[in-house]
C-alpha cells in the first residue's frame, strides 16, 4: 500500500501542491509582486494555497481590456469594431447576469474609442512613430546580484520609436483607463522614477535580446497614455431620458451618440490625456538597486521557506543591503484605506466560502 492510500485510509489530508512554481520557474509580475508588497499573508493564500473568488465582470479592468483589444488591432491597421463586439459577446456567456452592464461599456467604447484616434492623429508623436511592438506579452529572464535568475512577466502595450535621426529613440507606451484622473499625482508618480509597473517593464524591455531593441535607438523612456472611462463621474456623468408625456423617451443609440458629440468631441482633452518622460540608465540601476532587486531576493527566500527549502540555507543567499528596499509607487493597498478585501473571511474564520483554486496566476499571459 503507498503512502497516499494509507494517508486516505486514516483520513489524512494532503495539502495541495503550490499554485505557484516560484520567481525561478514560472516568473512574476508587476501585480503580483504589489500583493506581495502589500500583505504576505494574503499573496500566500493567492499564490500557494491557490485561492480566488470566481470571476465576475469588473468594469474597470474590462473597460481596460476592451480599449486594449482596439488599440492592438487600429496599430496593426485592422479593423477593431469587429473583434470588440466577439470579445463582449463572449464576456456576455461567461457572466450572463451582467450582461446589461457589459453591453453599457461596449457602447461607450464603440463611440469613444474612433473620437480618441481622431484627436491624437495629429500629435507629432503619432506622426513620428514606428511602432515596434504591440500588445506583446513578455517573459524575460532577469539576475539578480546574488546569482538567482528570476522571470519577468507582463505585456507591453505598446514598443515604438519616436522622433527621427539623431533624436529618435525609443519608448514603452502604456494605455491605462481610468475614471479619474488625478493628473498632478499621476505626473509626481511618474515624474519620481519609483513607478513599479513602468519600471520593471522597461528593465524587462532592456534585459530582452530577442528583438534587439538598442540596435535601432537608444532606450529613452515611457509614453503613459490615460483614457478617461466616461459615465464614471465628472464631465459626460450623464443619463438616459426617460421622456414626458409628449416626449419619445430617449434610445440607447441616442444615448451614446449624445455622450459622444456632446461631451466627449467637444472636450476631446479632458478625456485623454498622456505624458512623455524620460528615463535615464542611472534612473534603471537605481531603481535596481534601491527597489527591485532587495525586493525580488527577499521573495525568492520566501518562496524557498514556503517549499521547504531550509531557512538557514536560503537566507544565506540574502545580502545585508536586501534586507531593506525603497517601496515602489503605483500600489494600491486596500488595507490600509479601510477597505474589505476578498480574504477577509477567510483569513477570520478558516472558511473557503466564496474562494475557489485557481487553474493559473498568469491568465492574461498565457
Amino acid at each position: 500500500m503507498t503512502l497516499a492510500k494509507k494517508l486516505k485510509k486514516r483520513r489524512v489530508k494532503l495539502k495541495p501542491e503550490p499554485l505557484w512554481k516560484g520567481p525561478e520557474v514560472e516568473g512574476i509580475s508587476q501585480s503580483l509582486l504589489s500583493k506581495f508588497l502589500v500583505c504576505r499573508e494574503r499573496f500566500r493564500i493567492k499564490v500557494i494555497e491557490g485561492l480566488s473568488p470566481p470571476p465576475s465582470f469588473i468594469k474597470a479592468i474590462e473597460y481596460g481590456n476592451m480599449w486594449h483589444l482596439c488599440e492592438e488591432h487600429f496599430a496593426n491597421n485592422e479593423d477593431w469594431s469587429k473583434p470588440l463586439t466577439k470579445y463582449c459577446a463572449q464576456l456576455c456567456k461567461k457572466f450572463p447576469t451582467q450582461q446589461y452592464e457589459i453591453e453599457k461599456w461596449y457602447n461607450v467604447c464603440k463611440v469613444q474609442f474612433p473620437v480618441y484616434v481622431e484627436f491624437w492623429s495629429k500629435h507629432k508623436d503619432v506622426k513620428n512613430r514606428t511602432p515596434l511592438l504591440q500588445e506583446e506579452n513578455f517573459k524575460v529572464p532577469y539576475t539578480l546580484p546574488s546569482g538567482r535568475v528570476v522571470l519577468l512577466r507582463g505585456k507591453w502595450d505598446s514598443v515604438d520609436i519616436i522622433g527621427k535621426g539623431r533624436n529618435s529613440g525609443i519608448y514603452l507606451q502604456e494605455n491605462k483607463s481610468k475614471g479619474d484622473i488625478d493628473e498632478e499625482k499621476m505626473r509626481r508618480q511618474l515624474g519620481s522614477g519609483f513607478d513599479l509597473q513602468t519600471m520593471l517593464y522597461l528593465i524587462a524591455l532592456e534585459e530582452e535580446t530577442e528583438f534587439n531593441f538598442t540596435a535601432d535607438a537608444p532606450l529613452k523612456g515611457v509614453r503613459y497614455n490615460v483614457v478617461r472611462r466616461p459615465l464614471s463621474g465628472g464631465k459626460g456623468s450623464i443619463r438616459q431620458k426617460k421622456g414626458s408625456k409628449n416626449v419619445k423617451p430617449e434610445t440607447a443609440q441616442e444615448f451614446y451618440q449624445r455622450l459622444k458629440t456632446d461631451y466627449i468631441e467637444q472636450e476631446p482633452e479632458y478625456f485623454f490625456m498622456r505624458w512623455k518622460v524620460e528615463v535615464t540608465p542611472e534612473d534603471i540601476e537605481r531603481f535596481k538597486g534601491e527597489c527591485l532587486n532587495p525586493i525580488l531576493e527577499q521573495l525568492c527566500c520566501w518562496y524557498d521557506i514556503q517549499i521547504g527549502v531550509p531557512q538557514k540555507r536560503s537566507m544565506a543567499m540574502l545580502n545585508p543591503g536586501d534586507l531593506h528596499y525603497r517601496l515602489p509607487s503605483g500600489i494600491y493597498n486596500p488595507i490600509t484605506e479601510g477597505k474589505e478585501t476578498e480574504y477577509d473571511n477567510y483569513l477570520e474564520t478558516g472558511n473557503s466560502v466564496g474562494l475557489e483554486r485557481s487553474k493559473t496566476l498568469f491568465p492574461e499571459l498565457e
